[in-house]
């Protein structure tokens, strides 16, 4: 087998699964609404279930040993071998925040070049600091939002203009430094070199948004199994981001403890029945499922359908609660992504909940792909790979600070 330098691997860390997507950006290929185009060539899974908790590693051996087989995954579909993935971290120690920083313009002129925009963002980096307080953190992300020049002018790209000082907003992102020991030990045991560990609510706007969605605004729910992950994007740029402990799971225990079932039961009853929206099960309308006395049981539908609005309606409640008055400063547009976003008629709840336009959506801007590539589920793994394309290419600065194994940046 041989290792293309053009393919891209994204590997997505989940509670339930580990997921892995080999890709490539063909040659001929042009953006499309803002996102470029990506070629799904393969797609692997593996079970995580008892080796990695609210999106943390606890089990670094048995994620190894899940990374593995959903790379050879990829690589007995693909016939390549994989070298090195972009890798999600989903973890609830994770921390943001919005931070600014402002220096001098040093050059001839007081023209602005590329080290004055570097010095901004660091200095936005270190006044940022309460995002790595005790325990140690290391920097993931530091995501330029806009820069100001002489507090008069607003920009995306400051370059080449003139100005006595520039005034970086950027988005920090962070998590402590022995999680993030751990996602590299279990990935780089399994033989894979991380090029870039990459936050989650950022792959998935590279996943499923397109760049005039990412200008406009949105809020982009990503909900796995124990998770929920959340981000904000505005002209352009990650402006929040965050991380719900609640996610398919917290469904599934709703309903074995409201229909009086064993969890592997209401998680069948979830999958082939569930429904958030009671209006839309006829009163008459029963299911049935095999009992562990191997006898098969009968339930209304219509009950199972409102076990899984209450807790639909709470969590989406919960989010818009939290996020604020950071609705009020984008359009309400609202996407669901993620393995658990599957449900039928959570958009609609989502709708009534945040008072805007809502829908389900799985990875954008994908050709010749395999049909499961289209699922919700791969929004993050599709979302690295489009990421690292970008990041190969210098269109996401790799002198920012950004958490590699060689890098070792640290606050």
């Amino acid at each position: 087998m041989t290792t293309p330098e053009d393919l891209l691997c994204g590997i997505d860390i989940g509670s339930d699964t580990v997921r892995a997507v080999l890709a490539r950006a063909p040659e001929s290929s042009c953006e499309t609404e803002g996102t470029p185009l990506l070629e799904v060539l393969a797609v692997g899974s593996a079970e995580s279930r008892n080796f990695v908790q609210y999106g943390e590693a606890v089990r670094p051996g048995g994620v190894t040993d899940a990374v593995r087989q959903a790379v050879r995954e990829v690589e007995q579909a693909a016939g390549v071998e994989v070298g090195s993935a972009f890798v999600s971290v989903g973890s609830r120690t994770r921390r943001s925040i919005n931070s600014a920083g402002t220096v001098s313009v040093r050059g001839p002129g007081h023209h602005i070049v590329e080290s004055d925009v570097h010095r901004a963002v660091m200095a936005a980096v270190r006044d940022g600091d309460t995002v790595w307080r005790r325990p140690p953190y290391e920097i993931l992300h530091a995501v330029p939002q806009e820069f100001w020049v002489d507090d008069l002018d607003l920009t995306d790209d400051p370059i080449g203009w003139t100005g006595q000082k520039v005034e970086a907003h950027v988005h920090l992102v962070s998590c402590p430094r022995a999680a993030l020991q751990r996602f590299k030990e279990a990935v780089s045991g399994a033989g894979i070199r991380i090029e870039r560990l990459v936050a989650a609510p950022l792959a998935n706007g590279y996943g499923v948004l397109t760049g005039e969605e990412r200008q406009e605004g949105v809020v982009l729910l990503d909900i796995g199994a124990m998770t929920t992950e959340i981000a904000v994007f505005r002209n352009g740029a990650l402006r929040h981001s965050d991380l719900m402990p609640s996610g398919g799971r917290a469904y599934t225990k709703d309903l074995a403890l409201g229909l009086k079932m064993s969890h592997a039961r209401a998680e069948q009853a979830k999958r082939r029945y569930g429904v958030a929206l009671v209006e839309e099960v006829p009163e008459d309308d029963y299911f049935k499922i095999q009992t562990s006395g191997g006898y098969p049981k009968r339930w209304r539908r219509r009950l199972l359908a409102d076990v899984l609005r209450q807790r639909a309606e709470s969590d989406l409640t919960k989010i818009r609660d939290e996020l604020g008055s950071v609705l009020r400063e984008i359009p309400r547009t609202i996407v669901l992504t993620g393995g658990g976003a599957n449900l039928n008629g959570l958009s609609e709840i989502a709708r009534l909940v945040f008072g805007a336009e809502a829908e389900r959506r799985g990875p954008r801007g994908l050709v010749s792909q395999p049909s499961v590539a289209t699922g919700p589920a791969l929004a993050t793994a599709v979302g690295l790979c489009r990421y690292g394309a970008l990041w190969r290419g210098g269109e996401l600065d790799p002198d920012l600070p950004s958490c590699t194994p060689e890098s070792g940046v640290t606050a």
